[in-house]
């Protein structure tokens, strides 16, 4: 079939059609417009009829922004299972109330600013608004190698209005805070909460945590996996340098020790029933703890100790800037948190640096002045 041309505001536009035969054998047109070349027209026709003769095509100017991205998600391949459900979840409370009505092809620069600010307004954190900004702006490069879209709406957004990527939160307490803290609590699984400010370790490799991963003679854990929602187990860290292994003090090798007692009494008395998963942190039958609940119960936690909240990750960066307060160089710090560089330790804790600086400016002149 040829290639077709009409004038649209003053100038040449080029479109294909060709007709073809429903499985009834009823007859349709399938029609395009919106070309500025016959070469481009030519070669959409190409693949508009390959698709059909699959019996895969699809009218592009029909296709929604939902439909479009759900489809799309499902084919990543490069995606983990978490990666997946948080998307799926952006994909549902976020992308999809502002934009998934909207046909694909027709999606303005308006809209797209519309959805930014709608995202703000809900209070979300300027990291999360960035993350989400991306997924969908990853979706529509790839609608336009598909062919899907001749124009990327996100191409004429203006850049001051693209979302900026925040500093993560960082919230931490105080060592007078930590000594209230543990002077309050009282919990069959306080080991949690020592191993956060103690270690620095990651609530999902706490609770991924296996007594043969604990190296009672020499004081070091080993961070061999990590548990995931839906009480799945990942092999190995977050991460690449999530795998490693950290130093513990006398005190958490002891609190380690007691919490071995309790769990070897509670595997006597449950026998059978007993799930012998090895874990440091479970329920009374072995049972890993779900992470669908945890916000709840660590909330419970700081009600009953009379605590100001914090997030359960905050135990994390208490644990850093406690160390990094008392002088402990920030590549021992990055080592024993696991961070990807030395960069990422200073950049999230910059905060306690003027301190630090005071702190061995102080250092050296007492040195100097007991000198004299």
């Amino acid at each position: 079939m040829p290639i077709y041309s009409y004038e649209k505001a003053g100038k040449e536009h080029y479109y294909y059609a060709f007709e073809v035969k429903d499985r009834l054998g009823k007859r349709k047109t399938i029609k395009k417009k919106g070309f500025k070349t016959k070469t481009e027209a030519r070669n959409a026709e190409r693949i508009a009829k390959v698709e059909w003769e699959k019996g895969q095509y699809v009218d592009p100017t029909k296709i929604t922004v939902q439909d479009y991205m759900l489809d799309w998600i499902g084919k990543k391949k490069d995606l983990s299972i978490e990666s997946r459900e948080t998307n799926m979840g952006h994909l549902k409370n976020h992308i999809f109330p502002s934009l998934g009505h909207l046909p694909l092809q027709k999606v303005l620069v308006t809209d797209i600013e519309d959805f930014i600010l709608a995202m703000e307004e809900k209070g979300l954190a300027q990291g999360t608004v960035k993350k989400i900004f991306c997924l969908v702006q990853n979706a529509f490069k790839a609608a336009i190698r598909k062919e899907l879209l001749l124009k990327n709406p996100f191409d004429l957004l203006d850049p001051s209005s693209k979302p900026k990527e925040g500093k993560p939160k960082v919230d931490y307490w105080s060592k007078d805070e930590v000594q209230t803290f543990f002077s309050r609590l009282d919990h069959r699984l306080s080991i949690m909460f020592v191993l956060a400010i103690y270690t620095g370790m990651r609530r999902g490799e706490i609770l991924g945590l296996r007594f043969s991963d604990i190296d009672f003679e020499n004081s070091m854990i080993s961070i061999r996996q990590t548990l995931k929602p839906r009480k799945r187990i990942k092999d190995g860290g977050k991460n690449a340098n999530a795998s490693r292994s950290i130093p513990l003090s006398e005190f958490v090798v002891a609190e380690l020790k007691k919490q071995r007692t309790m769990i070897t009494k509670e595997k006597w008395d449950a026998k059978e029933n007993y799930h012998n998963n090895d874990l440091v942190v479970c329920h009374p039958d072995g049972e890993p703890v779900s992470l669908g609940n945890f916000h709840k119960f660590w909330v419970r936690i700081l009600n009953n100790t009379n605590m100001r909240h914090i997030r359960f990750h905050d135990l994390r960066h208490t644990f850093a800037s406690l160390m990094l307060s008392a002088g402990v160089h920030a590549k021992v710090v990055q080592e024993i948190m696991g961070h990807s560089s030395i960069k990422v330790t200073l950049d999230m804790y910059s905060h306690l640096i003027p301190s630090m600086q005071r702190s061995a400016v102080n250092v050296l002149d007492d040195i100097l002045q007991k000198a004299k």
